[in-house]
């Protein structure tokens, strides 16, 4: 992350701090935990991976249909998949294809449904609560988590996808 970046999300964070009840809680990947891959199924059974999506900011999100915040802050998902340069996708955890299929007709996403039928990307993924929800650099590498509901309102995890977007892409170094 450049300076001028780095100096932009700490200044929005911490400005952001007054609005705290409104604002998820980002907290960084940290580096001792190295990013574990992130393998699973489309609904339609198709293998999918997480390094598809390079050159694009992913919020990865972990989810269940029986998970009331996870619900409660699909619009918030829906309006992020909706920026430029920013990829969502919602990882269901071990539900039965049915049970996800009636789910997304009530409820209809703006982005993919992936599947984590054994709950292995869950675990790796995750401190264990649902809903997670990861933001992945355009380079491929995780670099924020929040845990819990995103709040309508909130301001800290689009700042952090903005200063995502606003670093140079160098994804094409990458192998």
């Amino acid at each position: 992350m450049s300076t001028r970046t780095a100096a932009l999300l700490a200044s929005v964070l911490l400005s952001a701090g007054t609005a705290a009840a409104k604002d998820a809680t980002l907290r960084p990947w940290t580096a001792r935990r190295p990013m574990p891959a992130l393998q699973v199924t489309t609904v339609d059974g198709q293998p999918w991976d997480l390094a598809a999506l390079r050159g694009k900011v992913v919020v990865v999100n972990f989810w269940a249909s029986w998970c009331g915040p996870c619900v409660d802050e699909l619009p918030v998902l829906g309006a992020l998949a909706g920026r430029d340069g920013v990829a969502v996708v919602g990882v269901n955890y071990k539900e039965a294809l049915d049970t996800i299929e009636r789910f997304t007709q009530a409820h209809p996403l703006g982005y993919p449904v992936l599947r984590d039928r054994t709950g292995d990307a869950f675990k790796r993924w995750t401190p264990g609560v649902m809903p997670t929800t990861v933001l992945v650099d355009r380079a491929g590498r995780a670099r924020w988590r929040t845990v819990g509901e995103i709040p309508p309102g909130d301001t800290k995890l689009r700042a952090a996808i903005d200063a995502l977007l606003a670093e140079p892409n160098r994804t094409h170094n990458q192998k």
